[in-house]
């Protein structure tokens, strides 16, 4: 894949989705609003997220599922996820270790 710039983290999450047979097309949607925000945030290691906006962006409607995915995409190692539980912050987010994944 080229086109990502210097961004090698980026690059290494979108070829780990790539490679991962177990990666649905809800979690690539949610993965996808993640991207969003990320570059929304300048590429910075730990970016904010909320529930609300990834599920608009995600086009995903239930509670359930969302937290379904999230749950998956940390067991996968594809995010850190550290929630906030203040109704005006957001959580916080990182990329998680892909070196499990070579592309």
């Amino acid at each position: 894949m080229t086109g990502f710039g210097k961004d090698k983290k980026l690059k290494e999450v979108l070829m780990a989705i790539h490679s991962d047979a177990s990666i649905t097309t809800t979690d690539m949607a949610l993965l996808y609003a993640m991207i969003i925000c990320y570059t929304k945030e300048e590429h910075r290691e730990f970016f904010q997220v909320s529930r609300s906006g990834l599920m608009e962006i995600s086009k995903i409607s239930s509670t359930r599922t969302y937290h379904k995915c999230i749950k998956k995409l940390i067991r996968l190692g594809y995010i850190v996820y550290t929630p906030s539980y203040h109704p005006k912050f957001g959580s916080m987010v990182s990329w998680g270790k892909m070196g499990r994944f070579k592309s």
